[in-house]
């Protein structure tokens, strides 16, 4: 029976000072976004610190940036191992210990690194944004936008609103992307008004984005404007509404639920 392989104790702290200058210096040329020259630095920080929680994390966040999906969720994976064995090797009631208190973030970006890649299962990403809002402990917009996104693809719409409902209220000040996914979600729950009232608001911030016309004109059917819809829809480009009558597009690409597809059907002629 092969033993089980020992996960060392993760370490958030860096004794040597000039390894923790040469931390330093990658977070310097990160935030200047020089993000090659950071990597390469996350890259030797973690040869010859192994164990650094937060070199593996940064070290991930970079290789999102440069697109190497695959290395960045193993990056993630790596430091959520070594943040694990370091949350367990400190007793609860133990003082003056240095505890890794960033689970919570790591856990979020590589939840929504599997929600965006392509590659992962939504289960995957829903389990790590679940775990994420857990450890937070608190309400947070940017987790629970996340999360929210991650159970409407699931099909787990009541709970979507919910924390698109809770994300909203914490972002009511500035209008932001994800508010039209949670106009969407009201609508495939029924909640007709709802829905056009918070992407009618989304369309003030983008009126030139081509998924915010195409979903007002899917709402607009729905509400029996057929005439509105219509004028809608053929104020946007040949090649947009090309683009907006393709099941695949809306189904794989733009993860549009059930009904608002439905819907943009009647206005497009699109069969379904």
């Amino acid at each position: 029976i092969t033993a089980p392989v020992a996960v060392p104790v993760g370490e958030v702290y860096i004794e040597d000072a000039e390894l923790r200058k040469l931390f330093g210096e990658a977070t310097v040329r990160e935030s200047q976004g020089n993000v090659m020259a950071a990597q390469r630095l996350y890259e030797k920080v973690t040869r010859l610190v192994p164990k650094f929680v937060f070199g593996w994390s940064n070290l991930a966040n970079t290789q999102v940036v440069s697109g190497d999906f695959e290395k960045a969720e193993a990056s993630y994976t790596t430091a959520i191992n070594l943040c694990k064995s370091n949350l367990a090797s400190i007793p609860e009631d133990s003082f003056g210990k240095r505890k890794c208190d960033g689970m919570y973030l790591i856990m979020l970006n590589r939840g929504a690194l599997r929600l965006n890649d392509g590659r992962s299962s939504t289960a995957a990403a829903l389990s790590d944004l679940r775990a994420a809002e857990r450890l937070r402990g608190r309400p947070d917009a940017v987790i629970l936008q996340n999360l929210a996104r991650a159970e409407e693809i699931s099909g787990l719409y009541g709970a979507a609103d919910r924390n698109y409902a809770t994300a909203i209220s914490m972002t009511s000040s500035e209008v932001v992307p994800f508010w039209l996914r949670a106009g969407m979600v009201k609508m495939e729950l029924g909640d007709q008004i709802g829905a056009l009232e918070i992407v009618r608001r989304v369309e003030v911030k983008f009126p030139e984005a081509p998924e915010v016309s195409a979903a007002i004109s899917a709402l607009l059917a729905a509400k029996g404007d057929m005439e509105g819809a219509r004028r809608r829809w053929q104020g946007m480009y040949s090649a947009q509404q090309e683009l907006y009558k393709n099941e695949e597009y809306l189904t794989k690409k733009m993860s549009w639920p059930p009904v608002m597809r439905k819907n943009l059907a009647l206005v497009s002629g699109a069969e379904r």
